[in-house]
């Protein structure tokens, strides 16, 4: 059980994931598993953070990254026009 907590406490502490694709031997059906790589990063990321999914089929790369979320949330408050 402890070394379980070990592995979350440690897969919280990834803030990011590259992997290079070969343009040469991927198929059509790799892209497909990854996939499942996304989903399982999407729903080990924590509520703190929100996942940045880039794809470049120029470089042959997956990126994907957990960038934070704002602390404060703007709020626009609206409100009439008065003349003083």
């Amino acid at each position: 059980m402890k070394k379980i907590q070990e592995l979350k406490k440690l897969k919280n502490k990834i803030k990011g994931l590259s992997i290079e694709l070969d343009k040469n031997t991927t198929k059509l059906s790799d892209l497909d598993e990854l996939d499942g790589v996304i989903k399982d990063f999407k729903e080990e990321t924590d509520e703190k953070y929100e996942v940045d999914v880039n794809l470049d089929i120029a470089k042959g790369s997956l990126e994907l990254k957990r960038i934070r979320k704002p602390y404060l949330t703007l709020v626009e408050k609206n409100t009439k026009n008065k003349i003083l």
